[in-house]
């Protein structure tokens, strides 16, 4: 396979949107009409184009789409894509977390997956339950609104409101557990997987320079399944809008938001 098998096996509105010439393209289409395909052919035009393949950051939802991407470029273009680079928002944030940490006030940090945020959670909400036996969200619900509220940048009372408005009378006592779960994680150095890219996020709104860097790391980001970006994951695009082409492809019709 080379480009040119890559291009002929687009439409015209495919074609038009791998080949263009605009630093920022939003492309919708519906399931089955070849979004992805056009993603990839984006990717192998702009290499073919002379931009380097390790300045395209391919943003998608799962590792294994990551991966399939790029073996498709590399299917097209063997060697000359070499460097490409695509990963999920959590693997990117991580990767600028790692190479870079005092860029974002870190030293020393570790990350916790969610049994450990669920065993924080318990453990914390276990002093409120003998107060009120039962009437308490789970852990497994706190650590859900917790997660809702920060990956839609909301207030915990907004959150509570649309997520679990069964709750609404325990509010204050949530807010506390929050607190808590907050100030715990800050003093062993824990991140979750929201602060990852909150992190990041809040980094990029705040520092010129940090931008600086990324746009000297990455002039291309392609985002797959753009309809799935939820608020935290656009105030990490945001920041780069200026100093950086984004090429976004989804479909507006089945976003899990919307």
């Amino acid at each position: 396979m080379s480009l040119a098998s890559l291009i002929d096996e687009l439409n015209p509105q495919q074609k038009q949107a791998a080949t263009t010439a605009h630093q920022h393209s939003l492309v919708l289409a519906g399931a089955g009409c070849g979004k992805t395909k056009t993603l990839v052919a984006r990717a192998a035009y702009l290499i073919d184009q002379g931009i380097p393949a390790n300045q395209i950051q391919i943003l998608t939802f799962t590792r294994r789409a990551a991966s399939e991407i790029v073996a498709r470029v590399e299917l097209a273009l063997g060697e000359q894509a070499k460097g490409l680079r695509a990963s999920t928002f959590h693997t990117f944030c991580m990767y600028l977390l790692r190479r870079i940490p005092k860029a974002f006030g870190l030293e020393q940090f570790s990350i916790i997956d969610r049994d450990d945020q669920l065993m924080m959670f318990r453990l914390i909400r276990g002093k409120d339950d003998k107060k009120n036996p039962s009437q308490l969200p789970k852990p497994q619900e706190l650590c859900d609104l917790y997660s809702f509220a920060r990956n839609t940048r909301q207030k915990l009372s907004v959150a509570l409101e649309k997520q679990q408005p069964e709750y609404l009378a325990f509010k204050d006592q949530i807010a506390e557990i929050m607190q808590e779960y907050e100030s715990r994680k800050r003093a062993r150095g824990f991140l979750d997987y929201d602060d990852i890219l909150a992190v990041v996020a809040s980094a990029l709104a705040q520092s010129e320079g940090l931008v600086d860097y990324v746009a000297s790391i990455c002039q291309h980001l392609l985002v797959d399944e753009m309809q799935d970006t939820n608020p935290l994951q656009w105030a990490l695009l945001e920041p780069l809008k200026d100093r950086v082409s984004l090429f976004c492809v989804g479909d507006d019709a089945q976003s899990i938001y919307g």
